[in-house]
């Protein structure tokens, strides 16, 4: 069985809520101390949703990835760090999918300065996207 490593820029599914969202890895695996382990930052993309409220910090739109396809907000507050092992783990058991297509460019630097600027971010978060990302 071939293990996965998540990359920068590398795209996945993953359930967040009830259904499967794009996740945008931030940095290439890194030794995180507080876990003890290799860790990365991935962080949610979301639809835009008329009368629904959303983080406007980062808005993709379509071309920025296959997988999205009208516009989408990265949701900040929503950003996680995840343990290598545990996503090797989760794309063998299928419940995370790697997709084949990275972020674009320019679409990647929008989400991280985007760090910088959402009050949604955690400080927690922050820190790891400051000294990693």
């Amino acid at each position: 069985m071939t293990k996965y490593q998540p990359y920068r820029k590398g795209t996945v599914l993953a359930l967040s809520g009830s259904v499967d969202h794009l996740h945008v890895i931030c940095n290439d695996p890194v030794h995180y101390p507080i876990d003890g382990c290799d860790c990365v930052l991935a962080v949610n993309i979301s639809s835009v949703k008329a009368g629904v409220p959303y983080d406007p910090t980062c808005i993709l739109k379509a071309g920025d990835h296959p997988f999205v396809r009208h516009d989408s907000y990265v949701v900040y507050e929503r950003a996680v760090i995840w343990k290598v092992g545990s996503i090797d783990k989760k794309v063998h058991e299928g419940s995370i999918k790697p997709q084949p297509s990275d972020i674009e460019d320019e679409a990647f630097i929008r989400i991280l300065n985007g760090f910088d600027i959402s009050d949604e971010v955690e400080p927690k978060i922050r820190r790891f996207w400051k000294k990693h990302c």
